[in-house]
């Protein structure tokens, strides 16, 4: 399914980039200098501990971005680049309604590529850094579990960028970019003990909730729109 979407937005990409010969500038003039994005991402995650929390596979999150060129010679150029993704799922175990939201911070270099002076490939590996809070509404003991935990790994990703619209000018040029990329994200697997909230006058003999372990890891896809300067 996401070979799929991906290949049909690199599609649309390269469709597009037809326009961009007519009256072409060097690849330098189009190269982003500070971006910023906004789009979604989608993850396919087959591991079993994200079974009690989802009826399917796919992890959704909203996807910002921020970066900046570092370096750029001809049509090669280094990045930065950083992005912030957020997702939730939800589902019910045994009648009981249970919650995952996902925080993803990565940050690392990006190589790109201009293959003309408005379409560019990249590739980068970004290490990542992921908050996960599962949680559990426990009906016979009138009490919410939770189970909150850090997660470390690296996403890896290859794509194309389209520069859609840029005001006409020679010194301050804003531009709008389409961004489509793909690939893996490795994130290690953390616990799902889940222990009843502090305060939340669970019963003493209330014991955790184990859902056994749960590691985010799988394919991606991931479309934005990018301001860029």
């Amino acid at each position: 399914m996401f070979s799929r979407h991906f290949a049909g937005a690199l599609g649309s990409v390269a469709l597009l980039c037809g326009v961009a010969t007519a009256n072409a500038e060097p690849s330098e003039y189009h190269q982003p200098h500070l971006e910023a994005s906004l789009g979604a991402r989608v993850s396919g995650v087959a591991d079993a501990g994200f079974d009690p929390f989802a009826e399917s596979d796919a992890l959704a999150q909203v996807s910002l971005g921020l970066g900046g060129t570092l370096l750029a010679q001809g049509p090669f150029s280094l990045a930065a680049y950083g992005f912030w993704d957020y997702g939730a799922r939800s589902s019910q175990v045994r009648g009981e309604a249970t919650a995952l939201s996902v925080h993803r911070l990565s940050i690392g270099p990006e190589a790109r590529y201009h293959l003309l002076p408005r379409l560019y490939l990249f590739a980068h590996v970004l290490p990542a850094f992921a908050h996960s809070e599962a949680t559990l509404d426990d009906g016979v003991a009138q009490v919410q579990r939770e189970a909150r935990h850090w997660a470390y790994g690296v996403d890896g990703a290859a794509g194309a960028a389209f520069e859609m619209y840029r005001r006409p000018g020679q010194r301050i040029r804003p531009a709008l970019w389409l961004v489509a990329e793909g690939g893996y994200g490795y994130l290690g697997s953390s616990g799902l003990l889940l222990k009843a909230k502090e305060n939340a006058g669970a019963p003493e003999r209330a014991e955790p909730v184990d859902l056994g372990s749960l590691s985010l890891k799988g394919p991606y896809a991931r479309l934005s729109v990018a301001f860029a300067l």
